[in-house]
């Protein structure tokens, strides 16, 4: 059984760790690949990038997402996404496009990558989809509440390489300055490095690294805005330690719930006279918002050189 009390609490920290069900060798071998894919050229990684796909599928520069509420200085990092298609006649890729965007492995360059990465999404996506049954449980609603909700979601992995700071255009950049995940929850296994900060409740900055054989889930707006806030959305960023010189590797899964999702605030047991926070919006309206905010839309970068090809 699931202790409430427990997993209320770490909702309301906004981040906790879990024993990772992904094999640590797979992990290893996605790392060893994406490492080799990101020490290619800059012309052949630009070759991956998917026009129309607001970046959630191939590769991204560096200096182009910026966070929410920063001072729109771009985070100093190179970024590659993928996730898993939708057949052709779907409903949700029909209606939603540029959320559901196919592939781009680059396995012309680096081989075996795109059989590695598809693997590693898949598990991933089976380790989140056991995670928010035990929210669920713990919420006190239908164990299959949240598993509908990702059921072809546009879930997308991420893999962000992060330069040494000593390359980087100057002092106003770091690594991914502080932001909220938009999906319902993140799953952070362990990096090649540490450098993440979560934003405790007493507005101290904590590192947290994973150990092997774990990862780090982080709650999301999603979740935050179900809840109607009794989980809180974690405020992270990633800097490099001031004796680090090395770059950082590190893969994480966003489990954002299908676009047509109404994100309606939960009415939880305790919680039915106080007034309510969010507005209802829908899944894809979060994620458009939030999108145009941190510089992601396509249509914010056609005048950009970098724009994909």
């Amino acid at each position: 059984m699931t202790d409430t009390a427990t997993v209320r609490g770490a909702l309301r920290d906004g981040f906790f760790l879990v024993r990772n069900s992904v094999p640590e060798a797979l992990l290893d071998e996605c790392y060893d690949l994406l490492e080799a894919f990101f020490a290619l050229p800059v012309d052949t990684k630009l070759g991956t990038r998917v026009a129309g796909s607001n970046g959630q599928s191939g590769y991204t520069p560096p200096l182009v997402e910026t966070a929410e509420k920063s001072n729109r200085t771009p985070d100093w990092k190179e970024l590659f996404h993928w996730g898993a298609p939708l057949p052709a006649g779907h409903p949700l890729r029909t209606r939603f496009p540029a959320r559901y965007p196919d592939p781009c492995m680059p396995d012309d360059q680096v081989p075996g990558i795109g059989r590695a990465l598809t693997e590693l999404h898949s598990r991933m996506k089976e380790f989140q989809v056991r995670v928010v049954g035990v929210l669920g449980e713990a919420l006190n609603v239908h164990p299959g509440y949240f598993e509908e909700m990702l059921q072809d979601g546009p879930v997308v992995n991420r893999a962000a390489w992060y330069p040494p700071m000593e390359g980087a255009p100057s002092q106003d950049h770091t690594w991914a300055v502080e932001h909220k995940d938009f999906d319902l929850i993140t799953a952070l296994p362990r990096a090649t490095s540490r450098g993440l900060q979560v934003l405790g409740l007493d507005g101290e900055w904590l590192p947290v690294h994973a150990p092997e054989g774990y990862a780090i889930v982080n709650v999301g707006m999603v979740l935050e805005r179900l809840t109607d806030g009794l989980a809180r959305a974690a405020v992270h960023r990633v800097v490099a330690d001031p004796e680090q010189t090395g770059p950082r590797l590190s893969i994480v899964q966003f489990c954002h719930p299908t676009p047509w999702t109404v994100l309606t605030p939960l009415r939880l047991p305790g919680s039915e006279d106080a007034p309510q926070r969010f507005p209802t919006l829908t899944a894809d309206a979060l994620f458009e918002r939030t999108m145009y905010r941190i510089n992601r839309l396509d249509t914010q970068n056609d005048s950009d050189p970098r724009k994909a090809r």
